[in-house]
C-alpha cells in the first residue's frame, strides 16, 4: 500500500526538494506517456537538468505466480478486477475519436501476434552465438574458453624516466605547497637514482604509461586526487589562487589519453555502480575505484555481490573494474583496519580440490577461468604490474587490490626501476628477498608464508633477531590460488618440517587478521593441495594469527601492539611443543591447526 511506501501523495515528491520538473501520466494511457518521456528527454538535452516521470499503473495480479493480492488488498484489487485492460481502454478510445477503425487495429494486432507467434517458433532452433548475449559488444576480446594472450607489461627504463620527471614538474609561477616541493624533490632524486622506487611513483608510472598507448585512466572515490594517506597527489592546487593541475593529463611525451580523478562522497554503492557501467561501455579503459578505506566497500555490497563478482557467469559480462581497498592493521580499530578480504575470497569460483596443472601459463589460464582477481602486493613493482596487465589482456577480470596505508612511506618498501623495466611482470608469489637465506635454501627449516604488509613485520623483527633459517614468502596473488609457484617454494625449501598428516610441522600461514577472517580459511586447503597433488605429501599448515574475533580489529592501541608483538614472534620462533599440547601459545592468538 501507498502508505506504507512513502508519506507523501506521490511516489515522486521527492524530486521537489531538488526543484525538479516532475511529468505525471496515466499508465492507461499510452499517448501521454510517450509524450511524457519525449519532453522529458528534450527537457534534459535542453538544460541539462534530471526530470521525474510518475507512470501511474497497477499490477492487475501479484508480483509472482502463487501471490494472491485479494488478502492483502481486498477492495483495491475488486476494483482492478472489473477495470478493463490498458489496450482496451486505449483501443476504445481511438475508434471513439475517429483516429482508426476496429478494422484496422484487429489488423495491427494479428500482425504484431504473428510476429511473435513466428519468433516463439523460431526460438526452438536458434543457434546464436554467446556474444550475443552481452549487453556490450566487446570486438577482439577473448571468452572463456578461447585462447588467450597477454603482452610484455614492463617498459623502457628511459620510457620510464621521462614519465617520471614529468610528474614532479608543475607550471612556472605554481605556487606549490611547500610539502609538496620536498615529495617532488625527493620522487626525482629517485627516479635518476633508480634504486627505490616508492608506492606512489609506481602507481603513477603505471597510469602514465597506460595514457601513452591510448589507454583512458579513471579513478573515483573518496579523496583520490590527493590520496587519502596524502601520497598520490595526481591534483594539486595552487596554494595562492586554488587553481588545480594534472600531472598525467601534461605529460608532453606525444599523443596521449585522458586521465580522470574525481573525488566522491561516502556513497560507495552509487560510485562504484557508476564506475562498474563505466567499463561495461569502454573495455579499453583502466577504471578505478578507491574506498577510503578498504571496510568502507561493506556498503556497496549489493554491487560487488551481484555484478562484479557473478555478472560473467550470470550474464557473460566482463568488466575490467578495479578496486582499490586499503587495508591493513596498524591500530586504527575496527572500522578502519579490513577490507573484509575473506568476503572476496569466498566469492571466488576456483574450487580448492580442482588439480592444477602446473603447466607453462597455467596462471594466465587460471585467470581467464576465474571470475575475479584478489592481490594483496608487497611491492611499488608489483602495484605497478598488477594495474598494466590489467588493460594488456585480450580479456577483462575485475581486480580486488587489498592495498596499503602503510608502505606509501616504509623504509624497505622499495623497488629498483628495473622492476619495472622490459622483461618484468606482476609476479604471483614471491620468493625468499634476502640473499643469503635465498641462496642457501638447505639452512631453512621454518617457512613462513603472508600476504601484504605483516611481510615487513617479520622482515624487521626477523633481522632483529639475526634469524637464517627462517624463509619469509608472500602470496602475492590470492585469488586463483598460485599452487604452481607454491609447489616450486615447498620443492626449493626440502629441509622444512611439512608436518605428518596429523600433527603441524614448520610451514607457516602468518595473518594479522583474526582466524575466521583473512584469507587463512581460503588459502588453507590450497596449500594442502598443492602438497598432495603436487609432491605426493599429506601437509598439515600451521596458523598463526589472532584469535577469532566479532570486530575485525580491536579499539585499543596496546592491545593491537601485543597482538602484533605475538604473532610475529611466534611465526619466526614458533615454541616448544615437542607433543603438540600447546596449540594456542598466547591468547591473543588463534589455535595453530
Amino acid at each position: 500500500d501507498p502508505i506504507d511506501d512513502r508519506s507523501t501523495l506521490y511516489c515522486s515528491d521527492l524530486g521537489k526538494a531538488f526543484s525538479l520538473p516532475i511529468f505525471h501520466c496515466n499508465g492507461d494511457d499510452p499517448a501521454s506517456v510517450v509524450a511524457a518521456f519525449e519532453l522529458a528527454a528534450e527537457w534534459r538535452q535542453a538544460w541539462g537538468s534530471d526530470v521525474v516521470i510518475d507512470v501511474i499503473c497497477y499490477r492487475r495480479f501479484g508480483h509472482n505466480e502463487s501471490l494472491n493480492p485479494d488478502y492483502t488488498q481486498p477492495q483495491l484489487y475488486q476494483r482492478i478486477a472489473k477495470h478493463p485492460r490498458g489496450e482496451q481502454v486505449f483501443q476504445q478510445r481511438l475508434v471513439e475519436s475517429g483516429i482508426a477503425s476496429q478494422a484496422e487495429l484487429d489488423e495491427m494486432k494479428q500482425a504484431i501476434w504473428k510476429t511473435h507467434e513466428e519468433a516463439f517458433a523460431a526460438a526452438d532452433t536458434y543457434q546464436g552465438k554467446a556474444m550475443e548475449w552481452v549487453a556490450t559488444k566487446w570486438e577482439g576480446f577473448a571468452k572463456p574458453t578461447d585462447a588467450a594472450s597477454s603482452n610484455p607489461t614492463g617498459l623502457d627504463i628511459d620510457l620510464l624516466k621521462k614519465i617520471g620527471f614529468r610528474l614532479c614538474e608543475a607550471p612556472d609561477g605554481f605556487a606549490l605547497h611547500n610539502g609538496l616541493k620536498r615529495q617532488l624533490k625527493k620522487k626525482k632524486e629517485d627516479l635518476e637514482a633508480g634504486t627505490a622506487i616508492d608506492w606512489a611513483t609506481a602507481e603513477a608510472l603505471a597510469y602514465g604509461s597506460l595514457l601513452l598507448e591510448g589507454t583512458h585512466v579513471r579513478i573515483t572515490g573518496q579523496d583520490v586526487q590527493s590520496g587519502t594517506f596524502a601520497h598520490r597527489h595526481c591534483v594539486i592546487r595552487d596554494q595562492k589562487t586554488s587553481d588545480t593541475y594534472c600531472f598525467l593529463n601534461n605529460l608532453n611525451l606525444g599523443p596521449q589519453e585522458a586521465f580522470v580523478a574525481r573525488n566522491s562522497i561516502l556513497a560507495e554503492y552509487a560510485v562504484l555502480g557508476f564506475e562498474l557501467g563505466y567499463t561495461y561501455e569502454n573495455p579499453h579503459a583502466l577504471v578505478i575505484w578507491e574506498a577510503q578505506f578498504g571496510d568502507f566497500a561493506n556498503t556497496a555490497q549489493v554491487m560487488i555481490d551481484q555484478f562484479v563478482s557473478a555478472g560473467e557467469h550470470k550474464w557473460l559480462q566482463q568488466t575490467g573494474l578495479t578496486m582499490l581497498l586499503p587495508h591493513g592493521y596498524e591500530g586504527q580499530g575496527a572500522e578502519h583496519s579490513s577490507c573484509r578480504i575473506e568476503r572476496f575470497l569466498q566469492m571466488s569460483d576456483d574450487d580448492e580440490d580442482d588439480i592444477p596443472t602446473f603447466e607453462k601459463d597455467f596462471g594466465r589460464s587460471q585467470i581467464q577461468k576465474a571470475n575475479w582477481q584478489i592481490v594483496n602486493v608487497t611491492t611499488p613493482a608489483n602495484l605497478f604490474h598488477a594495474f598494466r596487465r590489467q588493460q594488456h589482456r585480450d580479456f577483462r577480470k575485475p581486480l580486488v587490490i587489498a592495498s596499503t596505508k602503510s608502505l606509501f612511506r616504509h623504509k624497505l618498501c622499495k623497488s629498483p626501476l628495473s622492476d619495472l623495466g622490459p622483461d618484468s611482470r606482476f609476479q604471483r608469489l614471491l620468493d625468499e628477498r634476502d640473499p643469503e637465506i635465498a641462496g642457501n635454501p638447505d639452512q631453512v627449516d621454518r617457512l613462513v608464508f603472508c600476504s601484504g604488509k605483516v611481510y615487513y613485520d617479520l622482515v624487521e623483527k626477523r633481522e632483529e633477531l639475526g634469524l637464517k633459517n627462517v624463509a619469509i614468502l608472500t602470496v602475492e596473488q590470492m585469488a586463483p590460488f598460485p599452487f604452481d609457484r607454491v609447489k616450486t617454494a615447498l620443492e626449493t625449501y626440502k629441509n622444512v618440517d611439512i608436518g605428518d598428516g596429523v600433527h603441524p610441522g614448520s610451514v607457516i600461514w602468518c595473518q594479522e587478521e583474526p582466524k575466521n577472517m583473512g584469507p587463512w580459511s581460503y588459502v588453507r586447503p590450497r596449500f594442502v593441495t598443492t602438497a598432495r597433488e603436487g609432491l605426493n605429501n599429506d601437509m598439515v599448515m600451521r596458523y598463526v594469527g589472532r584469535r577469532s574475533a566479532a570486530s575485525p580489529a580491536t579499539g585499543y592501541a596496546k592491545v593491537h601492539a601485543a597482538e602484533q608483538e605475538a604473532l610475529v614472534s611466534e611465526a619466526l620462533l614458533g615454541h616448544d611443543d615437542k607433543n603438540w599440547q600447546t596449540q594456542r601459545p598466547s591468547k591473543l592468538l588463534g589455535h595453530q591447526t
